[in-house]
């Protein structure tokens, strides 16, 4: 039950000109020069892929067609596994940069089985532990043997070997067991003649310091830490390498791979950079030649280059370059499947398969509707709003409100994590599924007692630098705000139409009227403090007093229940509302 993938594979020009994802290789021997390249017969090479932040896509649906991304490029990489010399995994190195299973509704509802069983079924050799790996705490998502889950699958448990490097994670000061600081694999190269090499790569784990961007109960609350310590790589790669373990060094990294790299700085025996993290595509050199590259996010690019090696005269294996560094988009029309069995010769069929039975586990969720919206939900800027409102922010904060039977809500804009188009109809239908996507984190609401004066101090934090990425859209009051001179300040307040803070002033009592309140819980837990202002998120201090009424609603599951209520008052009709409530004087 062992994996069969990898991000689809890629034929290189000699030249080193980009080949579309579509076109085949037609001869074996054009396939073999264009995998060596120039050079001598000395010269070896292991061709190298990355995918990374697929956040659950083993499937999507974003246009109206399923897209079976990973099926597509499993039969790529099978066909990359196949070439010349019969089935072999070793003539391939995969990773994966974190941020693995989150996000996609079918990996949301499954807890994240279906990308466990593809990871392990596709042959993985390591993957990065990303930030999101946390969101439904770290022991669902790394198992304590420091590998991916393992999982069920025609009946049966399989384990999963793949391993999860990351050598700079702490739980109160000590080095986590449950990943590994590096792997050493064996690959196989090639040279122009065919003639075969033995090569040992080490992968080293790595994290960028994303201890903001996890809920701290998952987190710091947890006693977890992150040091971006880029000395605990570099020491690593010189021992692996010094010590005759390994014949070239890779750092797998959960970061921006440009900065990863040149961060690590020069005199590095480290060879190769691959991250993850900001879902950018990135594939290039440093000034003095480290070679980074980076596969941009949800499998629709990945990641490619070709490590290059060769043999002393002593009989000494030694790494040479990384070359053809380059990004690849999946072809959309190749990786769509119907009934008629649309695609079949693109798509592997076991990754498939495994689609298949996701689709099938959560058909219950996908096809039963709630209601229907008549209006897209999407995250482009409602005017007047400064770029501080858009429909699906607003969507968010109506539901948030309404879980918590609060009168105003925030959501930060890196809660948003979807949108949902018309796709040129009248109407769309939303199911539980769609829910879980707009709510994949499965936050808990925190709902607050607070004066106005209290809501005013919020509000002042949001449109600070540093609250501005916590608190970025509100709905339940109308916010006038003034932007100048690099800082952003509340002018006024309006409540249902009527004007109740002015310029510093308070209209008759409303400063000390109380009001609800609900967030979530990234929201409610992260320190964030504004450095230009000195103020902090509020909600902290909150947390410890009467303020604090509820926290235990979860947020996806509460979604659905007040979403369902809506329907049956509506005729099935959810509302969005179009209105900034951040509005730009």
């Amino acid at each position: 039950m062992r994996r069969i993938f990898t991000i689809f594979v890629i034929s290189v020009l000699a030249a080193g000109i980009l080949l579309s994802c579509g076109k085949e290789v037609e001869t074996e021997k054009e396939t073999q020069k264009q995998e060596t390249g120039p050079g001598t017969p000395l010269d070896y090479y292991l061709q190298l892929i990355e995918t990374t932040d697929i956040h659950g896509h083993i499937v999507n649906s974003d246009d109206g067609s399923m897209h079976y991304r990973l099926a597509y490029i499993a039969y790529k990489v099978r066909a990359l596994r196949e070439r010349g010399h019969g089935f072999s995994r070793d003539r391939l190195l995969l990773l994966d940069g974190g941020d693995i299973y989150q996000g996609a509704c079918v990996s949301n509802l499954l807890g994240g089985e279906p990308l466990f069983t593809a990871i392990d079924r596709m042959g993985y050799d390591a993957v990065a532990l990303g930030n999101h790996e946390f969101d439904w705490g770290f022991e669902n998502t790394v198992d304590a043997d420091a590998t991916v889950p393992d999982y069920q699958w025609q009946g049966q448990t399989c384990t999963n070997n793949v391993p999860v490097v990351c050598a700079n994670l702490y739980r109160d000061g000590d080095r986590v067991s449950a990943t590994r600081d590096y792997v050493i694999v064996e690959k196989t190269a090639f040279n122009a003649e065919g003639d075969s090499l033995r090569v040992k790569i080490g992968i080293i784990g790595f994290a960028t310091n994303y201890a903001g961007s996890i809920m701290t109960s998952k987190f710091t609350g947890a006693c977890f830490s992150i040091r971006e310590d880029y000395s605990i790589a570099r020491n690593l790669a010189y021992r692996l390498e010094s010590e005759g373990l390994c014949d070239a060094t890779i750092l797998l990294t959960h970061g921006h791979a440009e900065s990863a790299a040149n961060s690590i700085g020069t005199g590095s025996v480290i060879d190769l950079v691959v991250g993850g993290h900001s879902h950018g595509t990135l594939a290039g050199k440093t000034s003095w030649g480290l070679a980074y590259l980076q596969g941009g996010r949800y499998a629709e690019h990945f990641a490619y280059c070709t490590l290059r090696f060769m043999v002393g005269k002593d009989g000494k294996v030694s790494f040479l370059s990384a070359e053809y560094l380059q990004t690849l988009a999946v072809d959309s029309s190749r990786d769509i499947h119907s009934d008629g069995g649309q695609n079949d010769k693109y798509l592997d069929k076991d990754i498939l398969a495994v689609s298949d039975a996701a689709l099938d586990a959560c058909a219950p969720q996908l096809n039963r509707v709630i209601g229907y919206i008549g209006v897209g939900a999407g995250n482009s800027s409602i005017g007047g709003s400064g770029g501080r409102a858009t429909p699906m922010g607003n969507w968010m904060c109506d539901i948030i409100r309404r879980i918590g039977k609060a009168d105003v809500a925030f959501v930060n804009s890196g809660g948003i994590r979807t949108t949902i188009s018309l796709n040129g109809e009248s109407r769309r239908d939303i199911t539980v599924a769609n829910v879980y996507e707009i709510f994949p984190f499965a936050n808990t609401i925190y709902v607050y007692d607070i004066s106005y004066a209290d809501l005013l101090t919020a509000l002042e934090y949001s449109l600070t630098s540093g609250g501005s990425s916590m608190l970025s859209r509100m709905t339940g009051i109308n916010c006038y705000y003034s932007q100048g001179n690099g800082a952003c300040h509340v002018q006024s307040l309006q409540k249902d139409g009527t004007v109740i803070y002015e310029n510093g002033s308070w209209n008759g009592d409303w400063a000390s009227r109380h009001l609800k309140l609900a967030v979530s819980e990234y929201l409610a837990t992260t320190e964030r403090t504004d450095y230009s202002t000195g103020l902090p998120n509020p909600f902290l201090e909150w947390n410890g007093t009467p303020r604090l009424l509820e926290n235990s609603l979860v947020d996806n599951e509460n979604a659905v229940l007040v979403l369902e209520a809506e329907a049956a008052e509506s005729g099935g009709l959810l509302w969005i509302d179009l209105q900034p409530h951040y509005i730009l004087n």
